[in-house]
């Protein structure tokens, strides 16, 4: 019984995936190009109510922003 709901809120997920393809595009395209913003300014807010996590989310900027440079084909937002 469950299961076939799944299977229906997925099928309907999946549709409306398809029928908004482009604006799903777009908002993958920013996030993988300025997510890593993000996560900074994350960082420097959380660094004063707990330190380590902090320090956590500035670490995955680091690396997000070591990615965005280092694979700068697949980091590009090339929309149309």
């Amino acid at each position: 019984m469950a299961n076939k709901k799944i299977k229906k809120v997925v099928k309907k997920v999946k549709e409306n995936i398809d029928e908004n393809r482009s604006l799903y595009n777009k908002i993958l395209c920013y996030t993988k190009c300025y997510g890593g913003y993000l996560l900074a300014v994350g960082a420097g807010c959380t660094f004063g109510a707990n330190f380590w996590v902090g320090l956590g989310l500035f670490t995955a900027s680091a690396g997000w922003a070591y990615w965005a440079t280092h694979c700068k084909s697949s980091a590009k937002c090339k929309l149309k």
